[in-house]
This record gives C-alpha cells, structure tokens and sequence, in this order.
C-alpha cells in the first residue's frame, strides 16, 4: 500500500506535474508515494483511510488553503496519521513557518525522511487551524484576495493597495490569559530590553491583528518571529499602518527573520476573549470566515500530528 500524495492542481501560480515532483527521487522513495488529483468538496476519508494502511503520513502538495482544510478533516477523524505538507500554492506560510524546503521535491524527500512532531492546536470559536488567524487589515486582504482573479504575490500586493490607505483601526477588549515572551539570553537582547522597558501590555486598537501558531503570513513575511507551535500559547502581532516613509524604510525588515521595526508590536497568551467594537471579517489560515464581533481563541497543547523535515527547530 503506497501513500497517498494528494495534489490541487487549482492552488498556486503554476501547473503541478506529479511526474516532476517524483523523477528526481532514488527508486524506493519514488515507490512509496501515489499522486492523486485533489479538489473540492474535499473528501478526504478514502486517502486518510490510505494513509493510515500504508502506515504513514497524508501527503498533501498544494496552498494554505488545501492544507488548512485537509488538516481539518484530519482533526475531524481524531488526527490517525500525521500531515505532511509539500509546498505548492502562492504563499507557503506553513511550510515555511516549518522551515520544510520550498522545492516541491526537496520537500518531499525531506519529510519521506523526517519526523513526527506533535504541534499545538488552536481554535477561534471552536475553528481549528495550523499557521494562523487574524482580523482587521489583514482578514479584509484576505477576503478581497480570495474574490480576485489570479494567484500569486502580485495579486496578494494588489489587494493590499486597495485597502492599505481605507481600512480603519478598531478598538479592542479582552479576557486573556497572557505570558510573558520567551527570553533572548543574547547580550544584545538584553541591552535591547533595558532600553525597550516591559513587554507589551494586550492591544487596545489594532489596524491589523494576527494571532499566530507560526511565525509566517507566507511569501516570506515574518509576522510573529517569537512563535512557538510547540509552548501551548499563541502570539498576538499587531501591524501599524506605514506611512509611505515606512513603506520605503521599515517594511523590507519584515521580510528577515531577525528584523525589528516599531511597525510591529507582539505579546502572547494561552487563551483569550476578544470583543471587537464593531463585526470584521476574519481568516483561518488564510481562508476568509465570517465577520464577527467577538472571538474566542484556545490552544490544544500537542493536539496535532505534523510530519517534518529534520530542519524543523521543534521536537
């Protein structure tokens, strides 16, 4: 029984030719994997039922969204196999929050060889998801995203311009139980921390709030550096507006693992209530949900089955 290699030929921005992925595969790799073509309504009971046969991980090649849906399905069935994820869509924030290889055929070698890790599951209202969740500028992108023709950066860039000078903040209540960040023992952290004074208390506004599992938007944004799939908590990140002087100065830093800017604020909790002043679309991973007005989000501590390469920094 081979495992089954599920892929959505809809995601991302090029054609996917299985054939490709597995050629460059040594033979007894390449024979324990069977591609199978993938789309809505997304049954994945018959590959579930595959995968646990043959004893391994469900292979899925495809976008966030693809992902977020077969873990979905996955959690439904009381997670039997883990999920292993081969980047295949416009953005690849989980993949790359795992730090999996962002070659679709070095992914897959790369976790035919890894590991199993048992990462945190968090939920809104009872919603899971994997990478992240958020509201405000962020969640309206995403649902103006997902109405617009084409994939890719150049159409997530676009979504962004239309909304980037419009969108509003909005004010915010909470009910959360907060931690403090995890410590940088570095030297210059500390200097750092002497002259930053104490971490930041949970926002009161926020133009665009991200509530994180992993550290990546995808396309290789670093919004929520400090995350940690593995602690039982989740990290808040808010982003400020930029001025187009920001724009040009700060926004690139976002980019770099390593990068600070005071466009970004972040702090963390292990649960939360959110009141919102007014309702406002949100995402899962990505995928547009419906607006609301008030949020809860819980973390299922090692809840997940998450089939990694042996890059991925958490055991």
């Amino acid at each position: 029984m081979k495992l089954p290699l599920l892929f959505n030929p809809a995601s991302g921005t090029s054609p996917k030719d299985p054939d490709a992925l597995l050629r460059p595969l040594p033979a007894e790799l390449r024979d324990r994997v069977e591609p199978l073509p993938f789309g809505p309504p997304w049954d994945f009971g018959p590959p579930i039922d595959q995968a646990q046969r043959a004893e391994g991980p469900l292979f899925i090649w495809g976008g966030d969204g693809t992902i977020h849906h077969a873990a979905k399905a996955l959690i439904q069935r009381g997670c039997p196999v883990p999920l292993a994820a081969i980047p295949g869509g416009s953005g690849n924030g989980l993949v790359r929050g795992l730090r999996t290889p962002l070659e679709p055929a070095g992914a897959l070698r790369r976790l035919l060889e890894g590991r199993e890790l048992r990462m945190d599951l968090p939920r809104l209202d009872g919603e899971p998801f994997l990478n992240l969740c958020g509201t405000g500028f962020e969640a309206a992108v995403a649902h103006r995203f997902d109405a617009m023709p084409g994939r890719g950066f150049g159409t997530y860039a676009r979504a962004c311009w239309q909304l980037w000078r419009s969108w509003p903040e909005t004010r915010l209540a909470w009910d959360a139980q907060a931690e403090p960040m995890a410590a940088d023992h570095g030297r210059l952290e500390r200097i750092r921390a002497a002259f930053q004074g104490p971490q930041p208390d949970l926002p009161e506004t926020a133009w665009s709030l991200c509530l994180a599992n992993l550290p990546q938007y995808g396309s290789g944004l670093w919004i929520a550096p400090g995350a940690d799939p593995t602690d039982g908590a989740l990290q808040w990140a808010t982003l400020a507006r930029p001025s187009w002087f920001d724009l040009l100065t700060e926004a690139h830093v976002l980019f770099r693992e390593g990068g600070r800017t005071a466009l970004r604020h972040e702090g963390r909790f292990r649960k939360a209530t959110m009141r919102l002043e007014r309702p406002l679309p949100w995402h899962l991973d990505g995928e547009p949900v419906a607006e609301r007005d008030r949020a809860e989000l819980t973390v299922e501590p090692r809840a997940f089955r998450m089939q990694v390469s042996e890059a991925c920094p958490w055991t």
